[in-house]
C-alpha cells in the first residue's frame, strides 16, 4: 500500500472531511514495483476507459501527492503514475517508463504534468514521441539552457542537508501566493494539500533523492529550446493550461509557441501558480473538453 505520511494527529483532527477523503484514497489505490534493471521503480495504475493518461510523481512527495487529480480523472480514464524518484537521468526514466508501460500492457499515452510534474512530461515527450499521442501541461517551464548554472548545481549539492531542506520549504511557499484570499469553500482542501506537501517534504526528503532530481531538472535544461523541425513528424496535440500571474507565465507562452499542435488555455487570475487548484472546475472541464476532442 503507498505509505501513509507522517501528520500529526491535530492536523487530521483540523480538516476531518479531506482526510477521510484522503484515507479512501490511500485504501483504494496500491503502489506496486517494478523491478528493471537493479531499479525498483514504484507505480501506480487505476481507473477506467480506453484512453490512458500517464503522469510522474516523485518530486515533492509520493504517488499520494497526485490524489485530486487520479480522483478527478479516473472514473473515465484509465491513469498510470510512475514515481521518478529512483532515475538520475532523462535517460534512465524514459527507460524506465517505457517498461512499467510494456508491463501493464498500454501503448501510446496522453501524457499530464503541472510545475515539476510538467518538465517530466516534456522529457518523456522529447524522448518518446512515438509513445505519446497527446499532452496536458499545466503551470510548467519550457528547457532553456541559461538555467543551466554550473555553480549553482555545485552549490546545492555541497549545501548542508539541513540547510537545503527549508531553502525547498521557502521555494513552494513562493509558489502558494496568492493576491486574493482562497473562498471559504475550498480552505479544508487547499490547508489539507498543504500540510500533506509540507509532511512529504520532511518525510521523504533526502540528499540522494534531491539530487537525482536536481539531475533530472538539469538534463531538461541542457536540451536547450525545441527546434522548429523537431516535432515535424509528430502528429499529435497540446494543452498547455496557464494564468497571467502565474510565475511560469511567460514559459508557457514559449512552450504554445514552440510546440507543435498547441494550444493555450487561460485560467482567471489572483491565485498564481494555484489557479488549477482553485478554479477547479474551470481547469477540469477545459482538460476533460480537450481529452475528449483526442
Amino acid at each position: 500500500m503507498i505509505q501513509r505520511p507522517d501528520l500529526r494527529a491535530e492536523i487530521f483532527q483540523s480538516w476531518p472531511s479531506e482526510y477521510a477523503r484522503f484515507q479512501n484514497f490511500l485504501a483504494g489505490h496500491d503502489e506496486r514495483l517494478l523491478a528493471v534493471d537493479g531499479l525498483e521503480i514504484p507505480y501506480c495504475v487505476c481507473g477506467n476507459g480506453e484512453q490512458c493518461l500517464l503522469t510522474f510523481a516523485g518530486g515533492w512527495g509520493g504517488i499520494e501527492i497526485l490524489y485530486e487529480t487520479i480522483l478527478d480523472f479516473e472514473a473515465a480514464h484509465r491513469i498510470i503514475v510512475v514515481d521518478i524518484t529512483p532515475f538520475r537521468d532523462p535517460e534512465s526514466l524514459c527507460r524506465g517508463t517505457d517498461r512499467v508501460l510494456d508491463h501493464v500492457g498500454t501503448g501510446r499515452v496522453t501524457l499530464m504534468g503541472q510545475s515539476l510534474a510538467g518538465i517530466l512530461a516534456q522529457l518523456y515527450l522529447r524522448h518518446r514521441a512515438e509513445r505519446v499521442e497527446a499532452a496536458v501541461l499545466t503551470s510548467t517551464l519550457v528547457p532553456r539552457v541559461e538555467r543551466c548554472r554550473p555553480w549553482a548545481r555545485l552549490l546545492l549539492r555541497c549545501l548542508p542537508f539541513p540547510l537545503l531542506r527549508p531553502l525547498i520549504h521557502r521555494k513552494m511557499g513562493r509558489l502558494s501566493r496568492t493576491e486574493r484570499e482562497i473562498p471559504v469553500d475550498l480552505l479544508e482542501r487547499r490547508h489539507f494539500a498543504a500540510a500533506l506537501m509540507a509532511a512529504r517534504l520532511t518525510t521523504c526528503f533526502t540528499r540522494e533523492r534531491i539530487n537525482r532530481l536536481l539531475d533530472l531538472v538539469w538534463g531538461f535544461n541542457t536540451a536547450g529550446a525545441y527546434r522548429p523541425d523537431e516535432f515535424a513528424t509528430w502528429p499529435g496535440r497540446i494543452l498547455i493550461v496557464s494564468s497571467e500571474d502565474d510565475p511560469s507565465h511567460a514559459d508557457s507562452r514559449e512552450l504554445a509557441a514552440s510546440l507543435p499542435g498547441s494550444e493555450l488555455a487561460l485560467l482567471p487570475t489572483g491565485y498564481g501558480h494555484l489557479a488549477p487548484q482553485i478554479y477547479r472546475d474551470e481547469y477540469l472541464e477545459t482538460v476533460r473538453a480537450f481529452l475528449d476532442s483526442l
